[in-house]
């Protein structure tokens, strides 16, 4: 079944979003599935809406008139009722952002402007999750009927045994009396009903003879014995099987009879039938079973589940043509270097590469030959990369390298051994160059954007001056300054 499609009360899914154009394009992803949604236009329609329909999954803004999407993610969270799938949406993206959100019990996350894909991949979890949870509502009803099925019987069994109590002849209870020798004294009509033996044909008979085959295994001599000696526990369980009747399940209850000189002169023995109770008990250890393997399939589904998550993140932060690190990737990395240099002083370098007249290549040859080039040209940054380095794609055709722990003489050197990698390639429809800019950054105060400024300035300096060649921000600086 689809856990997220409409049902007799509507939709399962929730948008809630302020912006008419907004919500109108997350509606028409969810329509490209084929799922059906509900709107409201705020926070508090939402929890109204959710009072009465119950969805199971809610998609909502996080800024909104009156109850933003985080309170209304608390709102719904403080609600009764199956569990509701949370994801929120915002253009905020930071770290900080996304703490609050899940501490907030956001399930999912989804940054501003929506990819339809990335939706899809998200309400894939979803409808597994979802499933689980509903799949572990049906069972525990089931266990519930059986618990109390369970409960009735042990319940009926009580009273049984309690209005019975002293009784003997005449009462639905299989009892019969005894005496050191396993001679019967006396035998009930429940015990009649049980074993389907007349009275005439127990008395002054050892009850292992009476019983015959059938109870041979539990009533032997030396059993006998060792009840009078009070060696034998005074209560057990066992089996009589006639093969005229079904398997019956018994609880036996012995109790010593003594003289005035607390010499055992006989025993009373109360067979109560617990064949129902057993037999229950025998359905639930294997309803156990089952639940034991669903649990293995949770833990298996949920394992499945990490793996996807860090593949998520992992995609979260890889340029899907080229499969470097992607623009949000690099702007983390370079913040981290900026806090390695003010916490440990590891100054680090920072190279800008443009693809030299990529955009006449792209005419000329056509966009499927030049992702072609992007991707050769990012295999060879790769390659060429030492293990400090981390080589990124900026944008288009421009890609990024932080150099970790590296001074600008050092960087040169890289610079010159990425410049060379480019220049000795094998690369098809004709030759690629490109042009580099390099900066070191040594200075705590300097932020990222002023880094990637005088990068991107000496980048331009090298292509101005006719490509093809690598320009340091200090000679830049120099030049100019002569």
């Amino acid at each position: 079944m689809d856990i997220l499609g409409r049902t007799d009360a509507g939709p399962q899914v929730l948008i809630v979003e302020d912006d008419p154009v907004s919500a109108k394009v997350i509606q028409r992803m969810f329509q490209n599935h084929g799922i059906d949604t509900d709107r409201a236009v705020d926070g508090s329609e939402a929890i109204l809406l959710h009072e009465r329909n119950h969805y199971r999954l809610v998609v909502s803004d996080w800024m909104m008139p009156g109850i933003n999407g985080i309170d209304l993610c608390k709102a719904f969270r403080a609600q009764d009722g199956p569990y509701v799938y949370f994801i929120l949406c915002s253009a905020k993206g930071n770290r900080d952002d996304r703490v609050a959100a899940y501490e907030a019990g956001v399930d999912d996350f989804l940054t501003k402007p929506l990819d339809q894909e990335e939706l899809w991949g998200r309400l894939y979890c979803a409808r597994r999750i979802l499933l689980s949870e509903h799949k572990l509502q049906e069972q525990n009803q089931e266990l519930e009927i059986y618990a109390q099925k369970t409960t009735d019987a042990n319940s009926s069994l009580q009273i049984a045994s309690k209005r019975f109590e002293g009784l003997f002849n005449g009462l639905p209870v299989a009892c019969f009396t005894f005496d050191a020798e396993g001679l019967v004294h006396e035998w009930n009509r429940g015990a009649t009903q049980i074993f389907g033996i007349e009275a005439y044909r127990a008395f002054q008979k050892p009850i292992w003879k009476v019983l015959g085959e059938s109870g041979i295994e539990t009533w032997k001599p030396e059993i006998v014995s060792k009840i009078f000696s009070g060696q034998h526990a005074p209560s057990f369980d066992w089996v009589y099987q006639d093969e005229r009747k079904p398997k019956r399940f018994l609880t036996c209850n012995i109790i010593c009879l003594y003289d005035n000189r607390g010499t055992p002169v006989g025993a009373v023995c109360a067979n109560i039938d617990v064949t129902e109770r057993t037999l229950a008990e025998q359905q639930i250890a294997r309803q156990m079973v089952q639940i034991n393997e669903y649990t293995d399939q949770l833990h298996e589904q949920k394992r499945e589940l990490e793996e996807m998550n860090v593949r998520l993140n992992y995609l979260a932060v890889t340029d899907g043509l080229t499969g470097l690190w992607n623009h949000r990737r690099f702007q983390e990395m370079l913040e981290d270097s900026l806090n390695d240099l003010t916490r440990h002083n590891e100054k680090f370098s920072l190279i800008l590469l443009d693809i030299d007249h990529f955009k006449k290549f792209n005419d000329h040859f056509g966009h499927q030959a030049g992702d072609e080039v992007l991707q050769m040209f990012s295999d060879t940054l790769r390659s060429a990369a030492r293990a400090t380095e981390m080589p990124a794609r900026y944008g288009g055709e421009e890609f990024a390298i932080i150099l970790q722990r590296c001074d600008e003489v050092n960087a040169l050197v890289a610079a010159q051994r990425f410049h060379s990698a480019i220049r000795d390639q094998s690369w098809p429809y004709r030759s690629v160059t490109a042009s580099l800019g390099l900066t070191t950054c040594d200075d705590p105060r300097t932020t990222a954007k002023t880094l990637v400024a005088r990068a991107d300035a000496a980048l331009y300096h090298a292509k101005q001056s006719g490509r093809n060649q690598i320009v340091t921000y200090n000679d830049m600086m120099s030049l100019s300054a002569a």
